[in-house]
């Protein structure tokens, strides 16, 4: 699909009025998004030290691990989708 000059503009204009807001919800909800991939990253490496050594613990300490990690990531995009519907 090709824009004419006129909507390409306008689209440009839009995307500079809209991406300092939009950069500023992500930081807001960026230290969730950073505790989210360590705790699933924690989760990741007990999973594979449990293949490796084969200790029962290690493998339901990754799937706890893994599970809360979904959820604060979880929470973090459904709070930024949120702040979007705030506008």
């Amino acid at each position: 699909m090709r824009m004419s000059p006129e909507e390409k503009q306008e689209l440009d204009a839009w995307v500079e009025k809209e991406y300092p807001k939009s950069m500023e919800r992500i930081d807001a909800l960026n230290p969730y998004h950073q505790i989210g991939k360590k705790i699933l990253f924690a989760g990741i490496m007990s999973y594979v030290i449990f293949v490796m050594v084969d200790i029962p613990f290690l493998k339901t300490l990754s799937i706890i691990f893994l599970l809360i990690g979904m959820l604060i990531e979880t929470f973090a995009l459904v709070a930024y989708f949120k702040t979007l519907s705030n506008d």
